[in-house]
């Protein structure tokens, strides 16, 4: 069995060459180990990332917190959390990376508050895991624990309420 060898068929099989070793390197770098660099440098390479985020109640005074969360693509409607409890959702970031999620947050004797759960170009994580504090106290109202490929990034990361 004979192949045509004319410009056509050698044109494809160098573009096919050059498309498997471009996916076996990126494929290769996802799994490379987490470091700060490499996962800032994957964020620009990898469109469409899976995500989950996980909100616990851990308010002072501990209530009930009220959260309704939404971005400009979907909204999560209101959910009721206990004491204690956490709630998750998973979502894709979109390809252009400009995925941010926000959240209304309100409890019996706690205000009304905003935050932004989930920024692409701040939440470098794959399981961003969220306590909600609440007011009170000398520390800042949020606290986020980091989570990349099953591994814990960091210390934990304080933010206070949007404005």
């Amino acid at each position: 069995m004979a192949f045509p060898c004319n410009h056509q068929t050698v044109k494809l099989m160098i573009y096919s060459f050059v498309l498997y070793v471009s996916l076996s390197s990126l494929l290769a770098f996802s799994d490379a180990a987490a470091s700060e660099e490499a996962v800032t440098r994957a964020r620009g390479l990898l469109p469409l990332q899976k995500k989950t985020i996980t909100i616990a109640n851990v308010v002072r005074n501990r209530e009930v917190l009220n959260l309704h969360c939404k971005s400009s693509e979907n909204d999560l409607g209101l959910q009721h959390i206990r004491f204690a409890r956490g709630w998750t959702f998973k979502f894709r970031v979109n390809w252009k990376g400009t995925t941010k999620f926000r959240c209304h947050l309100t409890w019996r004797g706690g205000g009304d508050h905003w935050f932004t759960i989930f920024k692409d170009r701040r939440d470098n994580c794959d399981l961003c895991a969220w306590q909600v504090l609440g007011d009170g106290g000398k520390e800042k109202p949020m606290i986020r624990t980091r989570w990349w490929k099953g591994y814990l990034r960091g210390n934990n990361d304080y933010y206070d309420w949007d404005t």
